[in-house]
């Protein structure tokens, strides 16, 4: 018996189209997922730098209240980028503060002393711009050249505790 043309032959597999069509619709897949997933990483690197900045700011007013007044300026000395012989360890998580923040760099105390204000800046992070825009938005208004959250004259993001 012979075979006639056009006829299918079940041990033939799958043609060459077929599974291209099937690779480039798993790289489309692929590509929005690692999109997606990108954005959720940073989402996350964000509220947890909110979440940081809002605990700092709790100890920094607590320990402003039992003091009378926020520490001086840290201008980085000492480990944890904090005012050397302050007692403001009693008031932070020492090991949140100085850890690397999920945005890079450290954190530190800019204190009202050297500054209009008192408040915590993120000090050499490595995120992009993009990043701080979103954290603004979270903390503040969006606008990164006024309100709670900007950046500084001295190029740090900072959180303003009080002003």
């Amino acid at each position: 018996m012979t075979e006639h043309a056009g006829t299918a032959n079940p041990a033939a597999g799958f043609t060459l189209l077929e599974l291209l069509v099937v690779v480039g619709i798993v790289g489309v897949i692929a590509a929005i997922a690692v999109g997606v997933l990108s954005e959720q990483t940073e989402r996350a690197m964000v509220t947890a730098v909110a979440a940081d900045l809002r605990t700092f700011e709790t100890g920094f007013v607590s320990y402003a209240s039992d003091m009378g007044d926020f520490p001086p300026d840290s201008h980085l000395d000492g480990a944890y980028h904090l005012p050397a012989g302050a007692g403001v360890e009693a008031y932070l998580p020492v090991q949140r503060w100085a850890a690397e923040t999920p945005l890079g760099g450290n954190y530190n105390w800019e204190g009202p002393d050297h500054y209009p204000y008192a408040g915590v800046s993120l000090f050499q992070p490595s995120a992009p711009a993009s990043t701080f825009a979103l954290l603004d938005k979270t903390l503040d208004d969006g606008d990164l050249s006024q309100g709670k959250f900007r950046l500084g004259n001295n190029g740090r993001y900072t959180y303003i505790i009080n002003e």
